[in-house]
């Protein structure tokens, strides 16, 4: 009997110290459960947040570009009308920042046959998320080829050419509306 009820107690005490383990185990089980949804949801989350940060960039780089388009486009008419004085300046206030970031304006020609107007692709790419806009655009007048960083730009004409030149605004934020200096005098 007495053997009896020692094998009674310890199994009792077995018994016990199982349940004990198996509070331990469910728990660490649900908190190891917990942590992956959560992880699961922030990864989503973010995921997320991120294409609609694209999204965002993307729509601001395209009125952006419709804007510059404009002012190209006005440049250019008055190019055209003004033939004899040739010192037009438009300037076009642009945002320096898009969504936060930074971004470029780069000016490309496409080839064209030489009895149409020329053809140009205005591409606006964002810094960081390396998102792009790009915009094909006509002018009778050419345009120079190059790059701009995101901010006011003026678009001039530069009798030499004539080409139209687009170029970063002035230290204020303003565009430059001042003539270039030609032989170091500004006119």
């Amino acid at each position: 009997m007495t053997e009896q009820r020692g094998r009674s107690q310890c199994e009792d005490h077995g018994a016990r110290a199982d349940r004990a383990v198996s509070i331990t185990v469910n728990y660490v089980i649900t908190l190891s459960i917990t942590a992956v949804l959560i992880s699961g949801l922030l990864i989503g989350a973010s995921a997320y947040v991120e294409s609609q940060r694209d999204r965002v960039v993307r729509e601001e780089l395209d009125v952006i570009s419709q804007g510059l388009a404009a002012g190209i486009d006005d440049a250019d008419r008055l190019s055209r009308a003004d033939a004899e004085s040739r010192s037009v300046r438009v300037g076009v206030d642009l945002p320096r920042r898009v969504a936060g970031e930074s971004y470029q304006l780069r000016i490309t020609e496409l080839a064209n046959p030489p009895d149409q107007p020329a053809q140009y692709e205005l591409t606006l790419r964002s810094a960081q998320s390396d998102v792009s806009v790009t915009l094909t655009l006509s002018t009778l007048v050419p345009i120079q080829e190059g790059t701009v960083t995101g901010g006011p730009v003026v678009v001039r004409l530069d009798t030499a050419g004539p080409v139209l030149v687009i170029e970063a605004g002035d230290s204020t934020g303003l565009p430059s509306l001042r003539q270039p200096n030609i032989g170091g005098a500004t006119i």
